[in-house]
């Protein structure tokens, strides 16, 4: 259940972000589309915390009533799950350079780094990617993960703290 909640949290932050990002994407000002490259990112940042902070409480809750610790891996997994599609698109983005154009898909799969991407390579065709523009997209992989975990283990160490 955590798996299929991770990702529907993942797949509405790309809806958002696709709807924000294509409304300004109309603009070519810098400016704007560095406001838009932040505003997608943070819907991301925003959404992962929250299902971050709801599970470390409940985790905390249940580790209360059961009086047993959670496995950690629990947490972890949700985090790897949360960075999956976008570590699957990347894959098959690296797999397709000179055979095939993945490289829109690729931006609408993470719509939440729209804007990145095409601050990375504006053209929309695979074609125009060099290997070190994609290898630097696999940065962007980790971050929901890192925002996940990172919110995740503020708050359930955070309780723990202050609760003892």
């Amino acid at each position: 259940m955590r798996t299929v909640k991770t990702l529907l949290y993942v797949f509405s932050a790309d809806i958002l972000s696709l709807f924000i990002g294509l409304t300004l994407a109309s603009s070519s000002t810098f400016i704007i589309r560095l406001i838009s490259a932040v505003c997608t990112s943070l819907i991301l940042a925003v959404l992962l915390s929250g299902l971050a902070v709801k599970t470390a409480n409940a985790d905390l809750k249940d580790e209360r009533i059961n009086n047993k610790k959670i496995n950690i891996m629990l947490p972890v997994s949700m985090g790897i799950t949360a960075s999956f599609p976008a570590a699957l698109s990347w894959c098959i983005l690296r797999l397709s350079m000179g055979k095939f154009d993945f490289y829109r898909w690729h931006k609408l799969i993470n719509g939440y780094f729209l804007q990145i991407y095409n601050f990375i390579e504006p053209d929309a065709s695979s074609s125009a990617l060099s290997a070190e523009e994609v290898n630097i997209m696999l940065i962007l992989v980790f971050i929901p993960m890192i925002v996940f975990l990172t919110a995740y283990f503020l708050v359930y160490k955070g309780i723990i703290h202050i609760e003892k």
